[in-house]
């Protein structure tokens, strides 16, 4: 049977960096992320007992070996499960808006799981996906269930999925991304980051925090207090990045650009326009705010030299199956 989904892509709000069990990819601390409408994978799976080894293909061009054998391991706990040994055909495509740069391994792998599963003839139920998704990569449990996420952190595989929580509708919540520089991959990626992580003085303290903003954010939630909500945001964003700067060897991510954003973002809150600023492992800054203030905070990022990007995004729905097949 072939089967094809689409997920999108997230951003976490409450980070993690550092994980817990690399082989089960078990983070160091729960996370929270809001998921984007305007990125997400869309994969095609097909089992084949004429296929004599997986065959994986993104936007036209064959994974390399290394790539595909990543793949095929994911493939093959859904094999294991359903009891099947054909191999499959894999093409996977992403929607990603123009300047978005690398393919987002939370989106691919929530994608792949989805339509892997389904093809198989297994009924798996969300927390399983998410389950089955953290496997292949970590941050593609956050894309299973859509919306704003708690994935957490558990202390076994099956304890480690994501979930969706309740957050006031009313806020219209947007996403900037606003990409700063060129999009050439980084020279430390966030694997290589994690790693070294632990040598910083403050890693202990730091996980212990992320659990506790995890529970402030739900808190502010409930309040439907957006300051504190924001406020929330840009401390993690210290928090990751005080991680990496005080790792050995030291990390520093950001640019001269990316602090611009910061203090263009700060400087509006005198004007009553709210947009608050969140970075991952990487220059670029995504701005969460409301739909009200995006025009504003557009105009005035977009006169920052050294920006070259700037994509609204809203909040994406729940990885599904869906009608259109890739092949």
């Amino acid at each position: 049977m072939k089967s094809t989904a689409r997920a999108h892509s997230n951003i976490a709000l409450v980070k993690y960096w550092g994980k817990g069990d690399e082989e089960l990819r078990l983070p160091v601390n729960s996370s929270l992320a809001i998921t984007l409408d305007k990125i997400f994978t869309e994969t095609t799976v097909e089992f084949s007992n004429s296929l004599k080894k997986d065959e994986v293909t993104m936007d036209g061009d064959t994974f390399n070996e290394q790539e595909t054998e990543r793949v095929s391991r994911h493939l093959d706990l859904i094999r294991q499960r359903a009891n099947l040994t054909a191999r499959a055909k894999v093409v996977t495509k992403n929607n990603f808006p123009k300047g978005v740069g690398a393919a987002s391994s939370a989106s691919g792998f929530a994608a792949l799981s989805v339509a892997a599963a389904a093809a198989t003839g297994l009924k798996l139920s969300e927390k399983e996906l998410s389950v089955l998704a953290r496997q292949g990569s970590g941050s593609a449990s956050r894309s299973i269930p859509g919306g704003i996420t708690v994935w957490h952190k558990g202390d076994s595989s099956h304890t480690s999925f994501a979930e969706k929580i309740e957050y006031p509708s009313e806020w219209n919540l947007k996403v900037l991304l606003v990409f700063v520089g060129d999009l050439h991959q980084k020279k430390v990626g966030s694997t290589e980051g994690m790693a070294i992580a632990q040598t910083s003085p403050y890693y202990q303290i730091a996980i212990q925090e992320a659990e506790e903003n995890i529970e402030r954010m739900k808190k502010t939630f409930k309040k439907k207090d957006w300051l504190k909500c924001g406020e929330i945001i840009e401390a993690e964003t210290f928090r990751l990045h005080m991680l990496c700067m005080t790792s050995i060897p030291h990390l520093l991510y950001w640019r001269g650009t990316t602090v611009d954003v910061f203090q263009k973002l700060i400087a509006l809150r005198e004007e009553n326009i709210y947009g608050f600023f969140t970075v991952d492992a990487g220059p670029h800054v995504h701005v969460v705010c409301q739909e009200k203030d995006v025009k504003k905070i557009t105009s005035e990022l977009q006169a920052i030299e050294g920006i070259t990007d700037i994509v609204e995004c809203g909040i994406g729905g729940p990885a599904k199956l869906i009608d259109s097949h890739l092949f």
